[in-house]
């Protein structure tokens, strides 16, 4: 069973932010949803797991949608993570805005297919479901202060969120879901890198250095993950692409750079060599 994951970083936990209540706005928010299938699921019962994990008040709040399981677990903590690092980094947190950095609570939100018929998985319809009820609850508590897709290592302001969605699901929203990093190494070297293709179960990839501008690589990376997101782990080891008269693209799969446990495709640029010359007639006259 794989799940979809994001996490609601809250000033408190909101007990406005129940079920019924995202249910009602759900409803609301997503006439296209077909609306005999959403419905409230059944939380855990008494004296099992009825708290969160630190004994608070606080239950589990369950929905379902046809045969996917929606489940937020309100927990009063900080995630641990650096929040203003990853505001700064986020391409939708406006620099004008301040980090979240004193949130005090935050709902773990999962979505997970239930259902054993033998299918593979769509990963990134489970990820536009667990959009919807981020969104959605954005609508219902005033409470929360930032969407973090922690696959991504990546934040986006609550408000913005919620726009994005209304304004682009059911197409996949890649610019939420998956982060793309772009810098210069200290030696001035271009690289470029994604985050969050994991859970839509396609690989991140990495360029390790390249001759493009930042506006290259995004821009490469940007397709890339557009087009995989649209047909799935169709590149594979060993193919090349971005052929140009003098430079190709291979993919290698290997080891990330930035975390060895983790297998990415990554970019290589290789020079294409020139055929050499034949020699001209009189050189081969004088030979």
């Amino acid at each position: 069973m794989s799940a979809s994951l994001a996490m609601l970083l809250q000033s408190q936990l909101d007990p406005q932010l129940t079920a019924d209540a995202l249910l009602a706005q759900m409803r609301n928010d997503w006439p296209d949803l077909d609306q005999s299938l959403l419905r409230l699921g059944e939380a855990p019962s008494a004296g099992d797991e009825d708290t969160n994990a630190d004994g608070d008040d606080a239950p589990m709040q369950c929905l379902e949608y046809a045969d996917y399981l929606i489940a937020l677990m309100p927990i009063p903590l900080q995630i641990g993570d650096d929040i203003a690092q990853i505001c700064a980094h986020s391409r939708l947190w406006p620099d004008a805005t301040p980090a979240p950095v004193e949130y005090a609570a935050h709902t773990i939100v999962t979505v997970m297919r239930f259902s054993d018929d033998g299918q593979e998985p769509n990963l990134v319809a489970q990820a536009a479901l667990l959009s919807r009820v981020l969104a959605s609850a954005v609508a219902v508590s005033n409470s929360i202060q930032a969407v973090y897709f922690g696959s991504a290592n990546h934040v986006v302001l609550p408000g913005l969120f919620r726009e994005l969605t209304q304004a682009t699901l059911p197409e996949p929203l890649p610019i939420a879901w998956v982060a793309i990093n772009v810098g210069a190494r200290p030696d001035g070297v271009m690289t470029g890198h994604t985050r969050g293709m994991d859970m839509l179960g396609l690989m991140d990839i990495e360029i390790p250095e390249t001759a493009d501008s930042a506006e290259g690589v995004f821009s490469r990376l940007t397709g890339i993950v557009d087009y995989l997101i649209e047909n799935g782990m169709v590149i594979s080891d060993g193919d090349t692409l971005g052929a140009t008269e003098d430079e190709r693209i291979r993919v290698v799969y290997g080891p990330s750079a930035l975390d060895p446990e983790r297998e990415v495709m990554r970019l290589v640029s290789e020079e294409i060599p020139q055929a050499k010359a034949g020699r001209s007639w009189w050189q081969r006259l004088l030979n």
